[in-house]
């Protein structure tokens, strides 16, 4: 069950960010109910990585090693240890401020419409996804620890260098 909440996060994490057309509350606006445009963020493509422990200060070994796919608002996520499980599947939605905030829904049967609430940030190929189990509060900090699971996953390069 634990690796399949972290699994379904990780796939709602890649597909919150494949946001492009998002609208962001920044700080400030948030109090004034303006909204701020979401830089675009083009995150297409295959992502693999590891829910990591703690800190994420080993980020190439983890609990759980997967591969998001994401394509437009839809993302897939999947073991990749050898059984090559489906983790899940979802959509999300993504806001900035700090972190970007970002709160993905399963489209599984089995769990449809639960949220993840999380944070992320993204480097041009790396991406850092902290979500919280449906139900409990939005982390704060990126660190797997009791009911929330960090992901580090690296966009993967197709054949001849080019990024999937």
């Amino acid at each position: 069950m634990r690796c399949h909440l972290i699994l379904f996060l990780a796939t709602a994490i890649a597909a919150a960010s494949v946001a492009g057309e998002k609208t962001a509350t920044k700080a400030g606006a948030a109090k004034t109910g303006a909204a701020e445009k979401v830089p675009e963020l083009n995150l297409d493509g295959i992502w693999r990585g590891y829910v990591v422990y703690g800190k994420g200060e080993n980020p190439n070994r983890g609990s759980v090693h997967m591969e998001l796919t994401i394509k437009g608002k839809h993302i897939v996520a999947k073991r990749l240890d050898g059984q090559g499980a489906p983790l899940g599947d979802g959509t999300y939605r993504i806001s900035s401020g700090r972190y970007y905030v970002i709160d993905a829904t399963e489209n599984r049967a089995r769990g449809k419409g639960r949220t993840y609430q999380g944070i992320c940030t993204f480097a041009p190929d790396t991406m850092k996804w902290c979500t919280a189990n449906p139900g409990n509060p939005r982390p704060t900090a990126f660190e797997t620890k009791g009911q929330q699971f960090y992901m580090v996953l690296k966009r993967q390069r197709a054949a001849g260098g080019v990024k999937k």
